[in-house]
C-alpha cells in the first residue's frame, strides 16, 4: 500500500513537472489570474469585471499569489498539491465501499489502487476551472461516503462544505445534488449506520457555513445579490446552453467514445476489475459495491455535458475520482495476492491472467508518460526568437512603453494573456469580449460550430463608454475568434462604434505571433 501511494505521487509530480511552463496553456486561466489580482488589489469580480465564471478558482489563485508571489510556476505547483489532496476523497470513498472486517488489509489496498488511478488521471489536465474544482468534488463525495459508513456528523458537514466549494469553483459540480442523495439511498439499502435522514440536513448546514464568508464579503458592500446572480446565472447559462451545437444521441455516443480515448488506462483497469470479479464466481454479489462508482461516473459525464454537451477536454478531469473508485477493485487486489501465494492451481492460474493484464496496462501507461504524452490538455505556447512566447514578448513591449496607471484592451480569445504579462488592466469591466459583447462560441469537442457574432446591448455600450472615459494605451488584437471559433464576419467588424474609434485613434506598432499591438495615437 505505501509503495502504491508513493508511485501515484511520483507519477503526479512527473506529469506536472513535464508540462510545467511559464505561460498560460489556455486563455481561460489568464482570466482566472486577472480576477485573482483584482481581488488582491481590493476589487471584487462581477463588480469590477463583467465575469460569468464563479469565484472559487479566482480566490485560490489569489491565495497562491499572496503567499508564493506572482509566479505561474508557483501557481501550477500549488495546483498539483491541491490535486494530491483530492486523493483523500478517493481514499475515503474506497474505504467506505470496500472495507472488510474479515480482512482489514483489503480496504486500504483497494483505496491505494484507486488513489493511484485518480492521481495519474487528474495529473493529465491543465489548471483550468474544472481541475481546480475536482479535488473538492472528490472530497465531498469521499466525506459523504465515509460519514454514511461511520455515522459521523463532521464528515457530512465536510461533505456539504466541499460540495459548496466545488460548486463555487465551477457550476458543473451541481451534479453533486444528484449524486449525494443517490449514495444515501445506496447506503440505506446496504444498512449502513450513517444513512439517517439527518444527513441531508447536515449537508445543507455544511454548505451554508462554507458560503457565509463569501456572502459576507459581497454583502459588506451591499452586493450580496450580485454574488448570488453570479453563482446562479440562469439567464447566461440558458444562453450558453442554447448556443451549443452539441445535443442528442450522437453527442452522447461521441462522449462515451471520448471517455475511452482520453482515459484508456483507468477504463482498462475498470474492465479488468470487471473481468476479475466475474472470475470470482463465489463473489459475484460484490457487484453491488460497484454502484457508488458507476453513479459517480454517470453524474460526472452529465456534469461535463452541462452547457449544451460541449464535452471539452478540460471538463473531463471531473471523471478522474469516479474512475479511481471503480478501479479500486477487491478482485484485483485478491488476484495479486493469489498470483504470488499458493492457492489451488485453478485459482492461481486465473489470478495470474488478471495480474498479467494489470502489468501490461501499467507498463503502457508508464511508457506513455515517459515519452511525454502522459497529458491530455496542456497547450504549451510556442517560443519566439529569444525564448519568449508571443504574449510574453507583447507584454514586455507594452510594459516598457506605458505607465502603471495606463490600460490595455484585448480583443480575441488568445489575447487575454496580455493583461498578466503587461501588468496592465482593461479600461472597464469587459476584459474579455467573448460571451459579453459577442455571442458565445457554439463549437463542441466534436465539431467546429457555427461561429461567433457581435452582440449589441448594455455591455457593448459600457465597453464603448470605457474607451471614451479612459482610452487604452494599446489595443491588442488577435484573430483567434475567427481562427478558433469560425467567426464570420469578425465580430469587431459589426461592432461599428468601437471599430470606428480604433480606426481613428490607433495605429499598428508591432506584432508578436498572432498578437497585433495597436498603439493609441499621440
Amino acid at each position: 500500500m505505501p509503495l502504491l501511494l508513493l508511485l501515484g505521487l511520483v507519477l503526479l509530480v512527473g506529469v506536472r513537472l513535464h508540462v510545467l511552463d511559464d505561460d498560460f496553456p489556455n486563455p481561460d486561466i489568464a482570466g482566472i489570474v486577472y480576477n485573482a489580482e483584482l481581488v488582491l488589489d481590493g476589487g471584487r469580480p462581477y463588480l469590477e469585471t463583467a465575469e460569468i465564471k464563479p469565484p472559487g478558482a479566482f480566490l485560490m489563485a489569489a491565495a497562491s499569489i499572496a503567499v508564493l508571489g506572482r509566479s505561474l510556476v508557483a501557481l501550477q505547483l500549488l495546483h498539483a498539491l491541491w490535486l494530491a489532496v483530492g486523493g483523500l476523497g478517493v481514499w475515503w470513498a474506497a474505504r467506505a465501499v470496500h472495507d472488510d472486517e474479515g480482512d482489514p488489509r483489503l480496504g486500504p489496498r483497494c483505496a491505494a489502487l484507486g488513489v493511484v488511478v485518480y492521481l495519474v488521471s487528474a495529473a493529465m489536465f491543465s489548471y483550468n476551472y474544472s481541475s481546480w474544482m475536482t479535488p473538492a468534488y472528490a472530497l465531498a463525495t469521499g466525506a459523504a461516503l465515509r460519514g454514511l459508513r461511520r455515522d459521523r456528523a463532521r464528515d457530512q458537514l465536510l461533505a456539504g462544505a466541499m460540495a459548496l466549494l466545488a460548486f463555487v469553483t465551477i457550476q458543473r459540480a451541481a451534479v453533486l445534488a444528484l449524486l449525494l442523495p443517490t449514495l444515501w439511498l445506496w447506503a440505506r439499502r446496504r444498512g449502513l449506520m450513517g444513512a439517517r435522514p439527518r444527513v441531508l440536513g447536515l449537508w445543507l448546514v455544511g454548505a451554508l457555513l462554507a458560503v457565509l464568508p463569501l456572502l459576507a464579503w459581497y454583502a459588506g458592500v451591499g452586493e450580496g445579490g450580485t454574488l448570488l446572480r453570479a453563482l446562479l446565472p440562469l439567464g447566461v447559462g440558458m444562453d450558453y446552453t442554447a448556443s451549443s451545437d452539441g445535443s442528442g444521441l450522437a453527442t452522447l455516443l461521441a462522449a462515451l467514445a471520448q471517455l475511452g480515448r482520453v482515459f484508456w488506462f483507468p477504463v482498462g483497469l475498470v474492465l479488468l476489475a470487471a473481468l476479475a470479479t466475474a472470475l470470482e464466481r463465489e463473489r459475484a454479489r460484490e457487484l453491488g459495491a460497484w454502484r457508488p462508482g458507476l453513479a459517480w461516473l454517470a453524474v460526472s459525464i452529465l456534469g461535463a455535458g452541462l452547457g449544451g454537451g460541449r464535452f471539452y477536454l478540460h471538463y473531463l478531469v471531473q471523471y478522474a475520482p469516479a474512475l479511481g473508485l471503480l478501479a479500486a477493485s477487491p478482485a484485483i487486489v485478491r488476484a495479486v495476492t493469489k498470483a504470488t501465494a499458493s492457492p489451488p492451481a485453478e485459482d492461481r492460474g486465473r489470478a495470474r491472467v488478471v495480474v498479467g493484464l494489470l502489468v501490461l496496462l501499467s507498463i503502457a501507461q508508464l511508457v506513455e508518460i515517459g515519452l511525454g504524452r502522459g497529458h491530455r490538455y496542456e497547450a504549451q505556447a510556442r517560443r519566439l526568437v529569444g525564448g519568449l512566447t508571443a504574449s510574453q514578448a507583447a507584454g514586455a513591449h507594452i510594459r516598457e512603453r506605458t505607465a502603471p496607471g495606463d490600460t490595455v484592451q484585448a480583443w480575441g480569445w488568445t489575447a487575454w494573456r496580455i493583461y498578466y504579462w503587461s501588468e496592465r488592466r482593461a479600461p472597464g469591466r469587459i476584459y474579455k469580449p467573448l460571451g459579453s459583447v459577442t455571442t458565445f462560441n457554439t463549437n463542441t469537442a466534436f465539431d467546429a460550430g457555427s461561429g461567433v457574432r457581435f452582440r449589441p446591448g448594455p455591455l457593448a455600450d459600457e465597453m464603448v463608454a470605457a474607451f471614451d472615459r479612459a482610452p487604452p494605451a494599446y489595443l491588442v488584437y488577435s484573430p483567434s475568434m475567427v481562427d478558433a471559433f469560425g467567426a464570420r464576419p469578425e465580430p469587431l467588424e459589426e461592432f461599428t462604434e468601437l471599430r470606428r474609434r480604433i480606426e481613428a485613434g490607433y495605429v499598428l506598432e508591432a506584432q508578436y505571433g498572432d498578437l497585433r499591438l495597436l498603439r493609441r495615437r499621440r
